[in-house]
């Protein structure tokens, strides 16, 4: 398999893995034609906050002498992952998203980076991040329109891997920040379980509602790099005693039955887009028996106010260094929001954080009957303009309960811009969420070309 600047941008992670062990090229090699086309690509697309070739041949060339050295090859050989500009990277810079934090470097990496570089992975850079991952827009816009939004947060890694930038980048999600994104560019993306992943060196914007997620070009690259960060590191209370899992194998795997999913409208299938509404509806009719109409409990309509009490008064706490000594520095509409967060009463905050585990539950019975819940991945295709990263309602139930769910680029509309079916998972079974979906993915390609 050659490699050429014209299908660099095409290759998966576990394909570029296997081109660089055939010896046809170095790693150095590839990763400078990489760099070659992301050169000019994201002069249009702006996914990257930093970017640096020395950095990256320094990672290349210690792989290249641990393979001349005898060393086995890792899972993720020279395969280059950007990681969003709020984790920590000890020879990147990690600012945030903020001017507060420009040109700050961290001592170490976060634990998911250690993990990506232990297994081989070469850090190509860092993307870019709304404003300490929340609403205030950075310059990234959407690869199929530049004058649409990527969506948001994590706006760069969703951009640089739907460009071909790199076939692998880590997000984070609060609220609906790597699905959401996702759906908007038309790329693969995965948020684990609550405590699955360790979110050690990852910024702290709201402790109880945060997770890392992963990008990707297709599922078996999700699978593959998620499990590579799976387990207790030590440090996370929330992956206490949490063995690394089995995800790749278990995905990759035939379901002993077909999967049955169920699709749900949710309470906010009044604000979707009607062409996204009819897009939505004709999906679940393609797939005919494979997938039955539910309704979601009545406890999901109380999550939004519940998650926005929760995220409020972490992301106060969390800023309240910066609010105390860099106030000026942090935009308006973020200043409104930490000022608001401090009249939220701490009962509120203690009443929304004892529903969380209420709500997980309430999904019990569903995965006793479903292998997996599927429903809109926004409201519709990616707004107009770069000032709005689009509404997070639909991954806010999912978010709020720490379940794991998917982002699976399945459709575009007439405007030419895609459109993800959100597939979502019982707790802590992520590998069965992903081995569903993928039965799922190619279960409606074999459909559409019947």
């Amino acid at each position: 398999m050659s490699v050429s600047p014209l299908n660099v941008s095409e290759l998966t992670a576990l394909q570029i893995r296997e081109h660089l062990l055939s010896g046809q090229e170095t790693v150095e090699e590839f990763t400078v034609k990489l760099a070659q086309f992301v050169d000019a690509a994201d002069e249009r697309i702006h996914a990257f906050a930093h970017r640096d070739h020395q950095v990256v041949a320094l990672q290349s060339d210690n792989l290249q002498r641990d393979r001349m050295a005898g060393h086995l090859p890792g899972a993720l050989y020279g395969v280059p992952v950007a990681v969003k500009d709020i984790i920590d990277t000890m020879d990147f810079p990690t600012e945030y998203g903020s001017p507060i934090h420009k040109g700050r470097y961290s001592v170490g990496d976060a634990t998911v980076v250690s993990r990506l570089r232990a297994a081989g992975a070469v850090i190509f850079g860092k993307t870019v991040t709304t404003e300490f991952a929340t609403t205030h827009a950075g310059p990234t816009c959407n690869p199929h329109n530049t004058a649409h939004t990527p969506g948001g947060s994590s706006s760069g890694s969703a951009a640089a891997v739907a460009a071909g930038m790199v076939p692998v980048a880590l997000g984070t999600q609060t609220n609906g920040s790597v699905i959401r994104p996702a759906s908007y560019c038309g790329v693969y993306a995965f948020k684990p379980s609550r405590g699955l992943v360790p979110r050690t060196g990852v910024l702290d914007q709201s402790p109880s509602l945060d997770e890392v997620g992963v990008f990707a070009r297709n599922l078996e690259d999700i699978a593959k790099v998620a499990e590579l960060l799976t387990g207790d590191d030590g440090h996370d209370a929330a992956t206490a005693r949490q063995a690394p899992r089995r995800l790749y194998d278990v995905a990759v795997s035939e379901p002993p039955l077909p999967p049955k999913f169920c699709f749900v409208k949710t309470p906010w299938w009044d604000q979707v887009d009607p062409e996204a509404r009819e897009a939505y509806e004709a999906f679940v009719d393609h797939l005919g028996d494979c997938v039955t109409h539910a309704a979601l409990p009545d406890i999901v309509r109380n999550v939004a106010p519940w998650l926005a009490t929760i995220n409020e008064s972490e992301l106060a706490f969390c800023l309240q260094k910066e609010w105390l000594h860099s106030r000026s520095q942090l935009s308006e509409p973020l200043q409104a929001r930490i000022e608001k967060s401090m009249t939220i009463p701490v009962t509120d905050y203690l009443v929304a954080k004892d529903r969380q585990f209420h709500v997980m539950s309430a999904f019990d019975e569903y995965f006793a009957s479903y292998d997996a819940i599927l429903c809109p991945a926004a409201l519709g295709t990616a707004p107009l303009g770069l000032e709005s990263t689009g509404n997070p309602i639909m991954q806010t139930v999912w978010s709020f309960a720490g379940l794991p769910s998917l982002n699976l680029p399945l459709m575009n509309l007439s405007n030419g811009l895609p459109l993800g079916v959100q597939a979502v998972g019982a707790h802590q079974n992520d590998a069965r969420l992903l081995r569903s979906a993928r039965w799922l993915v190619a279960e409606f390609v074999k459909r559409n070309l019947a």
